[in-house]
């Protein structure tokens, strides 16, 4: 009597393959990456686009150079910062 062939040892995987712990972390870490950077890219066009428009209502001290590039500095980093606050709740919410 031949043995039946041994079950997969990850369910998912019909193929009997293991994943690589290592290499899932290297893909969640690329795909954070790309996701932030992607973020980053789109606060900073939003944020410069609100400097722009926003210029002539400035006070004094908020138009010198030093002051924006601060704020064009900072700004695309804290929504960056709350973006991703948001998608950890939304993750956790919605999380089975």
């Amino acid at each position: 009597m031949s043995a039946a062939p041994n079950p997969p040892s990850n369910p998912r995987d019909p193929r009997g393959r293991i994943a690589n712990p290592s290499l899932l972390g290297c893909a969640a870490t690329l795909g954070s990456v790309a996701v932030t950077c992607v973020l980053l890219f789109f606060n900073a066009s939003f944020v410069m686009a609100l400097l722009t428009a926003a210029e002539s209502n400035f006070p004094a001290w908020a138009k010198k150079p030093e002051a924006s590039q601060f704020i064009l500095f900072m700004a695309p980093l804290l929504l960056v910062v709350i973006q991703w606050m948001i998608i950890d709740y939304a993750r956790s919410r919605f999380r089975r």
